[in-house]
Formats: C-alpha cells, structure tokens, sequence
C-alpha cells in the first residue's frame, strides 16, 4: 500500500508538509504509523504554486528514489511555497513481479487535464479487468496511460467521465465522475467473479477542488496469504483551519471550523498528537469547498 498527503489552502512551504511534522509524508516511507508496510517505491506529487507562471499547471515531480535520500527534493521544498499539493510515496510487495519505473509513480494527471490523482490500495484480479475498461475509458485517456497499474486506470475512467476533462470541474461533478468510475470497476469485478477485498482510497485535486475518497470492495473477503494490509479499511484523515505552521511546538491549523481556510488530508495524521485531525468515515466521500472567504469539508456517502 501507500500513503497519500493533499493540502489546499493558504500558500505554505512545501518542506514544512514533506518534511517538518513529526510523522511527515517523507517519515512515513520507513515509519508509517498506521501501515505496516515500507513505501519504498517512489515518490511523486503536483504542486501548484500561485506566485508561479500558469499557476493553474502544477509542477509535477516523480521519481523512483527512495524519497528521504532525494537532496533535491529536500532543496525543492525549501524553496517552493504551495497552495496546493497532491503527494504520494508508493509502496508494493516485496516480489520481481511489481513494476518500479516512472511511469507507475502517482499522482497522475494527463496533458491538459488540470485533475491529478493518487491512489492508496489496490484491485485484486486487475490484469484480468483492465480490458473490460477500455470501452469505459475515452480514446484519447486510453493512449495516454504509460504505467501498468491498477490506479491510472481508475484515473483515466474519472477523467472520462467528467463533464469537461480540460476544465476546472465543481466539486459535485468530480465526485458523480469519481462514483461512475466505481461502479464500473464493480460491474467488471462481478463479471469476472473477483470478490477479494480491494481498497480503493483516493485524493483528487486540481488546484481549485480536493475530493478524497476512503473505499473497499467486498471488505472482509481476502486471501490470507495476499493480505498486504487489505483485512482492514485503510485510513484516511483531515484537518481544517488556518495558518499552517508550528503553533506551541505542534504542526497544525488553527482556528477551527468557523474560520478555516486551509484543509490538510492524509493517509494518517502527520502528527503524534490526533487531537486536531478527523478520520474519513469508510465507504464516503470528503469534499472540500469554498464558501466566500471560508472552505468547509462535507462528508457524502457513498453507496455504489
């Protein structure tokens, strides 16, 4: 499995998410506290900077380097001050079977579609339903998946099924995309009689939007001996408020609801002390919105 870290909100720098929390995105490739896994694979993330040229185009950054030894990451985001983030550090078996390439690092995000993607879990029996997508997939997504997994392909159904795929979509239309994607994984995994439990934890985020999705097929149906963390829900938790920083010697937001402006979502809280951060209730849909000068999170279900 991986772990996923978005952030949407008042510009910040980029160490101060990656690096500077106690329990960092950067930290849990060795010591997830809520995984137990190594997420050894890769690293990769979309950053959107509102004081760069073309803010709306993130700047993208993937690597297959085992991320707390990247020096160039670590000048990056000592530099880099971001209004939106996507990051993810991928984690597979340990077998000669999985791909560790470029091309399979997350987040993605096509060439003029300003919607990016990571994914934490996995679809079991994948190489048996991929092409059963494809009639699902628009052409042009199709040639432009470049990795072998499981998650460009969910990718490229949402992005297929958005009303503009090259535009900045609401917030209720990524999420009817995100619900159209899983049903047809579900009608797939029923035609082929794939019941094994796949988590399907997703974040969304254009630069404008964040929608996160905490999700499971058939939950409790697994091969024990393909577990990989996938006999419980895997975690998804957020935080919203204000001035991200180190506020008495704790890495948060402050403020509260009432005056947020600023939401942090994770695969796990990147600090020891939860008592700010909220879990994502299993099978629904966190949406990020704003509301004047004010973002508020909803929660939707998810029933599909």
């Amino acid at each position: 499995m991986c772990r996923i870290l978005s952030y949407l909100g008042s510009p910040v720098l980029l160490d101060h998410l990656l690096y500077a929390p106690d329990s960092s995105l950067l930290n849990q490739t060795t010591a997830a506290q809520m995984l137990s896994m190594l997420n050894l694979a890769g690293f990769g993330m979309a950053a959107w900077d509102p004081s760069s040229h073309e803010p709306h185009t993130p700047y993208r950054y993937r690597t297959t380097q085992v991320a707390v030894f990247d020096r160039n990451l670590k000048e990056l985001a000592s530099k880099l001050k971001v209004g939106a983030l996507l990051s993810h550090i991928r984690g597979v078996p340990m077998t000669s079977t999985v791909q560790v390439n470029d091309q399979n690092v997350h987040p993605f995000r096509f060439d003029g579609v300003p919607l990016a993607m990571a994914h934490n879990g996995d679809l079991a029996g994948f190489r048996d339903m991929r092409f059963d997508l494809v009639p699902h997939v628009r052409p042009e997504f199709a040639r432009a998946i470049s990795g072998s997994t499981d998650s460009e392909w969910i990718y490229a159904l949402v992005a297929s099924a958005l009303p503009d795929a090259y535009a900045i979509n609401s917030p209720e239309a990524i999420l009817d995309a995100i619900r159209d994607a899983l049903t047809t994984i579900r009608k797939v995994r029923e035609r082929h009689g794939i019941t094994r439990s796949s988590s399907a934890n997703l974040i969304f985020c254009d630069g404008t939007n964040l929608v996160a999705v905490r999700y499971t097929f058939d939950f409790g149906r697994f091969d024990v001996s393909q577990l990989q963390g996938s006999a419980d829900f895997l975690s998804m938790w957020y935080t919203f408020g204000r001035d991200y920083g180190l506020h008495d010697e704790e890495w948060k937001l402050i403020g509260g609801a009432a005056q947020a402006n600023s939401i942090v979502v994770a695969s796990e809280p990147l600090t020891r002390d939860f008592a700010t951060w909220i879990e994502v209730p299993e099978y629904s849909a966190l949406v990020a919105r704003n509301d004047g000068s004010r973002r508020i999170a909803e929660i939707h279900a998810l029933s599909v």
